[in-house]
């Protein structure tokens, strides 16, 4: 179990490295830099140590606090530096941060990417660490690790969110080494897809998670340790006039009652816009052309669309 450690309030004693960085999504570029900083602290007989935001820095995040807590599991740290965005945080000097990191952390050595910014104005950066590591009075390491580039372009949160508002989720899952995923209570609804012959689940899209472009996406659902492939709807019901935007998702082999379970919803493909349809016979006919493309390619359900 992680330990968790207040920024400038708690206290841990043990030797460590910390790495620093936002982490508001654990991408694929943070698994790298998670990686060299796991097996470097375990060369130099450390703790592992991850600075992480507990509200991002404002806005709609890609994984929540505790979802990224159970995803650094993985890379055996031992704690996490929580810091809370707060007008105080963001005007502390790089110097002062530094500072109050190592009053209350027993800080042997600090890891980042090469593009790390931190402290008031973002004045403080890589080369702020380097050159604060080699005076050795201050008693550390620092270690850089260059950014990760896919297709051409540095992988990074913004990166992400762009692809999820663009509907490019395939896209998305490559920069996040694994598939976005919301998770949300299943909520009483009208009970039209049992009427349609597609009895579907309507969930609670999380008020924090960033947002994936409106459409009809292929998703694995997680409930209760066994998973099932379906559709899901996010957006509004034209069909029958309703305009709020809603998660509704059919799954395929699901015949229980859902409703108050918690759900992992995951996105695995894009595979049409939202239409109106004449009638309800024919939404249920395009749901069934639907169920056969979950699973493919973004741009394959792009081109059976059309």
């Amino acid at each position: 179990m992680l330990e968790i450690v207040n920024y400038n309030r708690d206290e841990y004693d043990f030797p460590a490295l910390v790495v620093l960085g936002c982490f508001d999504a654990i991408h694929v570029g943070h698994a790298e830099l998670l990686k060299k900083a796991a097996l470097q602290a375990k060369i130099n007989g450390l703790d592992l140590g991850v600075m992480m935001f507990a509200e991002g820095k404002g806005g709609r995040q890609v994984f929540t606090f505790e979802e990224r807590l159970a995803m650094l599991e993985a890379y055996k740290a031992k704690f996490v530096l929580k810091i809370d965005y707060t007008e105080d945080f963001k005007n502390t000097s790089a110097a002062d941060f530094l500072k109050n990191v190592e009053e209350h952390i027993n800080v042997k050595a600090y890891m980042s990417g090469k593009d790390f910014r931190f402290g008031a104005g973002a004045k403080g950066k890589s080369s702020t660490l380097k050159n604060y590591a080699e005076d050795e009075d201050n008693g550390v390491w620092y270690m850089a690790v260059k950014d990760v580039v896919s297709g051409g372009e540095k992988v990074s949160t913004t990166l992400i969110k762009d692809c999820l508002g663009r509907g490019e989720i395939a896209r998305a899952n490559e920069l996040l080494g694994r598939e976005y995923f919301v998770c949300g209570e299943v909520l009483k609804g009208h009970g039209r897809g049992r009427e349609l012959g597609f009895p579907t689940a309507n969930v609670e899209y999380p008020a924090d998670k960033a947002l994936v472009k409106q459409g009809v996406y292929g998703v694995e659902a997680e409930i209760e340790g066994s998973a099932y492939r379906g559709v899901a709807n996010f957006g509004p019901r034209p069909t029958f006039g309703e305009e709020a935007a809603v998660l509704e998702v059919y799954l395929e082999g699901m015949s229980e009652e859902l409703y108050g379970k918690t759900v992992k919803i995951k996105f695995l493909n894009y595979i049409r816009a939202i239409k109106k349809f004449a009638s309800a016979e024919e939404l249920s006919a395009q749901i069934g052309r639907d169920v056969k493309m979950a699973g493919a390619t973004d741009a394959a359900a792009e081109i059976c669309d059309d």
